[in-house]
């Protein structure tokens, strides 16, 4: 009865998910913004180049790095500066964890809970997480379904965030960004960048969740079998696991970011995926697809291991904050 009391409780994961994207996206914000402004800087040069290039003209390769990206921002006003965005991003960001957390969970929960050879499972959760415990195949589908869905729901403040952060646009206000998208290019441009977000991130989430619970199983066992690392907290192990899929997961789904990024900030020159995708390839070879891999790898390392270890201790904490209250 009490594992089911457990996974019953979708305040519990809402109330997780939310906290802990707020801790997460304010921590990591900078970051963000330098990832958003060198690929900005990058799209500018290679216009630059090819314009250059027309008048038969020689152009040295760009020199920008991320220390003169980030002091370049400084000197827009102050170190504030670095967190310029912030607004658009919890607001995108606190919600879209809650409600992402809260599906993955209902969602992990169901296939958990499923029968297999006309037999329950009643290993429902794992010794070492307060989440539902799946196959490799079930961590997958559960991440890729839960995040493509609200990734759509979520999408127009993404597009509105991740102009608000490029200096392309001139935006005062989240409102002021919403009218002028709006009037210019429709519901359309509020969508826009969805297929490269929904091919990168349905992926990412689902080989997120599963590298994982992986990594949480692996050091678990080595916690349980060396006197070394006995004394290892859970959130230590939360909070590696972390990096480790972060790094895993963002690695492998970077050109789609990439991709993302660009048609959100110049959709009448990256108009869909496959097209965007050639432009590059012919403009700048395959290493334009790995353009600010770097400081996204970074960012989306550091992002996963803060919201997933808050969430989880959030998840823990309030699980056994009830079960005191019900003895």
């Amino acid at each position: 009865m009490p594992s089911k009391q457990k996974a019953s409780d979708p305040v519990t994961h809402l109330l997780g998910g939310a906290v802990s994207g707020f801790c997460a996206c304010v921590f990591v914000q900078p970051l963000d913004l330098i990832k958003t402004r060198l690929q900005q800087q990058q799209q500018a040069h290679l216009a630059f180049i090819k314009e250059g290039g027309r008048a038969g003209l020689t152009i040295a390769p760009l020199e920008s790095t991320i220390w003169k990206t980030v002091f370049g921002i400084i000197k827009e006003g102050s170190v504030l500066s670095l967190w310029r965005g912030t607004v658009p991003t919890i607001v995108r960001n606190v919600p879209g964890a809650a409600m992402y957390f809260t599906v993955l969970n209902e969602s992990r929960t169901l296939l958990a809970r499923r029968k297999i050879n006309g037999m329950e499972r009643t290993d429902v959760h794992s010794s070492s997480s307060a989440l539902p415990k799946l196959s490799n195949t079930e961590n997958l589908i559960a991440g890729g379904a839960s995040r493509a869905a609200i990734g759509f729901v979520m999408m127009p403040a993404t597009v509105i965030k991740v102009r608000y952060e490029s200096n392309l646009y001139n935006y005062k206000s989240m409102s002021g960004a919403f009218t002028s998208i709006f009037r210019t290019e429709g519901l359309r441009g509020l969508w826009a960048g969805f297929g490269a977000t929904a091919m990168r991130d349905a992926p990412l989430a689902g080989l997120y969740v599963l590298f994982y619970e992986q990594c949480k199983v692996r050091l678990g066992e080595i916690k349980a079998t060396s006197e070394v690392f006995s004394n290892v907290s859970t959130p230590t192990i939360h909070m590696v696991s972390g990096v480790a899929a972060g790094f895993l997961s963002t690695t492998l789904t970077h050109p789609f970011d990439m991709l993302k990024t660009r048609m959100q900030l110049k959709p009448a020159e990256y108009k869909n995926v496959l097209q965007g995708a050639r432009k590059v390839l012919l403009e700048e070879g395959a290493i334009g697809f790995l353009d600010g891999i770097l400081v996204r790898t970074v960012r989306k390392s550091i992002h996963s291991a803060i919201s997933w270890t808050v969430y989880e201790e959030v998840v823990r904490w309030h699980m056994a904050r009830k079960s005191d209250h019900m003895v």
